[in-house]
């Protein structure tokens, strides 16, 4: 017997181990069903002019579905790697990627231009010449491998490449037409169009022109942005506009939405030309910024435009934030029932002449903390029926009224019994244009007394 050294017996121990292991592996794949007894020459691709599909799966409907995808992706990848460009690495694979994309496009559509190719009638299992599977079990599992035999020759790869650079022509003359349009777009509608056909061209297009796509679509959106609304006839109750774009009107058959902070919109009309705007101002205040809101929104693109409107020309507002001063009339004040003055200046926010008819007054005083509103006491109101004091104009405007205060009343609230004077009350007044009757508040306002 020969001698073998350490060294010698682990490399042969490893053999025996790794044919063991090969054998075993054999052993457990075992194809246990086929269509034929022997396998076809093409199944290992050695026929020209033909693609060999294989899929797999867990029945014969998904291996045959799986067969055919690689049949598909075979034909994209021969054609797409026929399509060359520049010498630049990156700009030669996103141009693959785009011829990918352009074959399986092409190979799904049901109809062709030529028509004269089976395969660009959609690739399906009527086109295969020849099939072949396998049902094969693996430790105990069990799995259909399906082949097909596919025509496809060098005849049908130049067909794709032609229609390929036939597109690719085709593009590039309307990118040089897109962008020498100088005319002046008559609708929104058509700048929106001319935006998104850039836009797939820019995605097309690797080289110098998807730069100039890039550059034109920047160009419209700056027209989108441009657009403005312009007023027409702006009245209470009624707005009228039109789009402008430079010196030209524009048009879009969107309708607006219109949303305002007080007014009810009645109505909304747009025609070719312009945009009418009907409400109702009913709610809203003369304090108020009173607006209407108009938006325009597209995916691409989005206008908004706000209108104020002041409702002061036909309703009444005032308000009273100034200090009150109450002085006695006579000597004998406070031995009886008298007679004071009360001294108001009230600011109004309307042009529309009005009448003050009544005032009530609560007088308020407090002599220690003074810091938190209950450490004041209220005395009783003071009621000043048939003011009828009239006015006229926006701005201020000051007046006198007489009131009669008993003395057991007015003695106690006097300035020089307090520390704090406050005052709040209410003013009834009235429109000498509408008679529409409306009632100011105020609130914790200095008061003053001669007494």
């Amino acid at each position: 017997m020969r001698y073998l050294p350490n060294s010698g017996k682990q490399h042969l121990f490893k053999l025996l181990v790794f044919i063991t292991l090969t054998i075993t592996s054999c052993a457990s794949l075992k194809v246990i069903e086929n269509s034929s007894k022997e396998k076809p020459n093409w199944l290992y691709g050695i026929e020209t002019d033909y693609l060999v599909g294989e899929g797999t799966g867990s029945d014969y409907n998904e291996a045959k579905y799986n067969a055919l995808q690689m049949v598909k992706e075979k034909i994209v990848t021969s054609v797409a790697q026929s399509i060359s460009f520049e010498q630049n690495i990156e700009v030669n694979e996103t141009r693959y990627k785009k011829a990918i994309e352009f074959i399986e496009e092409y190979t799904s559509k049901t109809v062709s231009k030529t028509g004269n190719r089976s395969y660009l009638q959609g690739i399906s299992l009527s086109k295969a010449t020849d099939f072949y599977w396998e049902k094969r079990r693996e430790n105990r599992i069990e799995e259909i491998s399906y082949f097909i035999k596919y025509p496809f020759t060098q005849e049908d790869i130049n067909v794709l490449i032609e229609e390929w650079e036939s597109q690719e022509e085709e593009l590039s003359q309307r990118l040089d037409t897109l962008k020498f349009n100088k005319k002046a777009h008559q609708t929104v509608e058509s700048i929106i169009a001319e935006i998104e056909e850039l836009q797939y061209l820019s995605g097309f297009f690797v080289d110098q022109r998807k730069a100039v796509a890039d550059i034109s679509i920047k160009k419209l959106v700056n027209k989108l942005n441009a657009i403005q609304i312009i007023p027409e006839v702006d009245s209470l109750g009624f707005f009228k506009y039109f789009l402008r774009l430079g010196e030209d009107s524009i048009k879009t058959i969107l309708k607006p939405i219109v949303n305002s902070n007080c007014a009810d919109v009645k109505e909304i009309n747009t025609n070719n030309q312009f945009g009418c705007i009907k409400y109702e101002y009913d709610y809203c205040e003369v304090e108020d910024k009173n607006h209407l809101n108009i938006s325009y929104s597209f995916e691409e693109w989005e206008l908004n435009h706000t209108t104020y409107f002041d409702v002061s020309i036909k309703k009444i507002f005032i308000e009273n934030k100034n200090d009150i001063s109450f002085s006695s009339v006579d000597k004998s004040f406070f031995k009886k029932e008298q007679t004071i003055k009360c001294y108001f200046t009230i600011t109004s926010k309307s042009h529309v002449p009005f009448t003050i008819n009544k005032i009530e007054l609560v007088p308020k005083l407090c002599k220690r903390n003074c810091t938190y509103d209950y450490n004041f006491r209220n005395f009783p109101v003071i009621i000043i029926e048939n003011v009828n004091k009239s006015f006229s104009g926006k701005g201020n405007h000051s007046f006198e009224v007489y009131a009669g205060i008993p003395k057991s009343k007015s003695n106690q609230w006097a300035s020089r019994n307090g520390l704090s004077t406050k005052i709040s009350g209410k003013i009834y007044y009235s429109s000498a244009k509408t008679g529409e009757s409306k009632i100011h508040e105020f609130n914790n306002l200095e008061y003053f007394t001669n007494w």
